[in-house]
């Protein structure tokens, strides 16, 4: 039921009330006869469908930021606004409200929204610089922001959520593609700056123990001839520039950089290189620079040689008695550490691994493998597990004695579990299994001739290695092959010998 029209008397004169309902939300209202013609939306309608319309919204923003601009010049309404907000009962229900808010996930696409359109236009983008550059000169606002972050940064649930907002944000194309055109271009801006390079070089410099694992072989060459040298560090720094090593021998300065296969071709990184190498030469012309790159690492006595011959020096023999020797088994780390530095192929087979010590001093490591074809046990009348191959046998460079390759080949047969063991001879580096004879091997059948890999100084890369390292660069292995100066070469077959060690 309708409520009733109402009459009353008006300046003499008699008006007459009609109930009518809102055309959108039915809310029923009193208006007068005239307004009933033509209905019209109630109030909060009306409002709501002005809000849709941007003209609208940029009127009332306009209007309440001249408004609010206009009081914020009172100097007594701003002292009562801040002494307001002062109080922790004040600060308590913003924090609350602001809370509650943010849960609302269509207020925050608004304030997002909102934030962007903002933003995005020039005048605001410089405001907001200017304000940046203003409070970071600002000394008390600096210590104030870095104690919140530090204070905020030791929950834990602020650095996981953080470290989840920002992978979400990466996982966006259209933001990956616009950071990085931001950093490229800092980063270009920054290394033309001399200030900021020599701050990143002694930054670089400070960060001491960061070794890359050719660095580490590096070293022990080094430590290997003897020779005295600087780790990657503050004194390897030279103006902008730090270095992995610096060797100062026989009235020599030289500057040694380890290059890897995959960063050092890059585009950035050569230009960097180039600009290394021609700053070192132009105002330090006493040092000499030397590049070692990762895959001389991998071949024979390339790295070693290159040393010797830069530093004009030879590895000095060292005298021992195999009684002094002790034989034990190692772990993976260990064994890796030792072939990647002085056996041609590196370590690249598990298996039980045995080492020979010298005191505290790894001198030599054997490594017995499962068979790497699965039908070598077959032609011997074995099973799995029944027959190890010698997969690797290396000795340091310092410590080649005459008959301590079969000595320690014997010591460790005694302490596997196995009926067989075969190894194999490469004719393609120089090895015609003399030690395995030495040690009662005896020759089984020949495996055909291969091919294999030599550089323009004759240093032999094994083709498994090779393969390994263009790989890791997305490359055939010709093409590899092609960039780095090898020649694919056939030659060298592999004697496989064997000794029954089931009595």
């Amino acid at each position: 039921m309708k409520p009733p029209t109402s009459v009353y008397i008006f300046m003499n004169q008699r008006k007459t009330k009609v109930f009518v309902e809102c055309p959108i939300c039915g809310v029923g209202r009193i208006v007068s006869k005239r307004q009933a013609k033509s209905p019209k939306p109630c109030r909060s309608c009306s409002t709501k469908l002005s809000w849709q319309r941007d003209e609208y919204k940029k009127s009332i923003a306009a209007a309440a930021s001249k408004n609010t601009k206009r009081r914020w010049q009172d100097p007594e309404l701003r002292k009562s606004l801040e002494k307001s907000l002062a109080t922790d009962e004040v600060r308590a229900k913003l924090s609350a409200s602001t809370t509650k808010n943010w849960q609302n996930q269509d207020y925050q696409k608004h304030i997002s929204e909102t934030s962007k359109a903002v933003g995005a236009t020039p005048q605001v983008r410089a405001k907001r610089s200017a304000t940046a550059k203003a409070l970071q000169l600002n000394t008390d606002f600096r210590n104030k922001s870095a104690s919140a972050i530090k204070t905020a940064m030791a929950h834990e649930d602020v650095r996981q959520k953080i470290s989840k907002n920002n992978k979400t944000r990466w996982l966006d194309p259209i933001y990956r593609s616009h950071m990085i055109k931001v950093l490229d271009k800092a980063r270009a801006a920054a290394l033309i700056d001399p200030a900021i390079k020599q701050k990143l070089a002694v930054a670089r410099a400070a960060q001491l123990g960061r070794l890359s694992s050719i660095q580490k072989m590096l070293y022990a060459f080094l430590d290997d001839l003897n020779i005295v040298y600087l780790k990657e560090g503050p004194k390897t720094r030279l103006g902008y520039y730090v270095f992995d090593c610096l060797v100062v021998h026989n009235n020599k300065k030289i500057l040694i950089e380890c290059q890897g296969d995959y960063w050092h071709s890059l585009d950035d990184a050569i230009k960097n290189d180039k600009s290394k190498f021609t700053y070192i030469s132009r105002y330090f012309p006493e040092y000499e620079i030397m590049y070692v790159w990762e895959h001389e690492f991998y071949c024979k006595d390339r790295v070693l040689d290159r040393l010797k011959l830069k530093l004009g020096i030879n590895i000095e023999t060292k005298e021992f008695k195999f009684s002094e020797l002790q034989i034990r088994e190692i772990n993976s780390s260990e064994v890796k550490t030792f072939l990647d530095l002085y056996h041609y192929l590196g370590k690249d087979r598990g298996g039980k691994a045995f080492g020979a010590f010298d005191g505290d001093l790894l001198i030599a490591a054997i490594v017995f493998s499962p068979p790497l074809r699965q039908n070598t046990a077959g032609q011997f009348g074995l099973i799995s597990g029944e027959v190890r191959e010698l997969s690797r046998l290396c000795i340091h460079p310092s410590y080649h004695k005459k008959n301590f390759a079969s000595w320690f080949i014997k010591r460790t047969l005694k302490r596997i579990d196995c009926k067989l063991v075969v190894a194999y001879a490469d004719t393609t580096v120089g090895h015609d299994g003399g030690i395995y004879k030495a040690s009662n091997f005896k020759l089984h059948h020949i495996v055909p001739a291969d091919y294999w890999y030599v550089d323009t100084l004759g240093y032999v890369m094994h083709k498994r290695t090779l393969y390994g390292k263009a790989k890791s660069l997305k490359l055939t292995e010709s093409e590899f092959a092609e960039a780095k100066g090898y020649i694919k070469k056939y030659g060298g077959e592999k004697l496989c010998f064997v000794k029954d060690i089931s009595y």
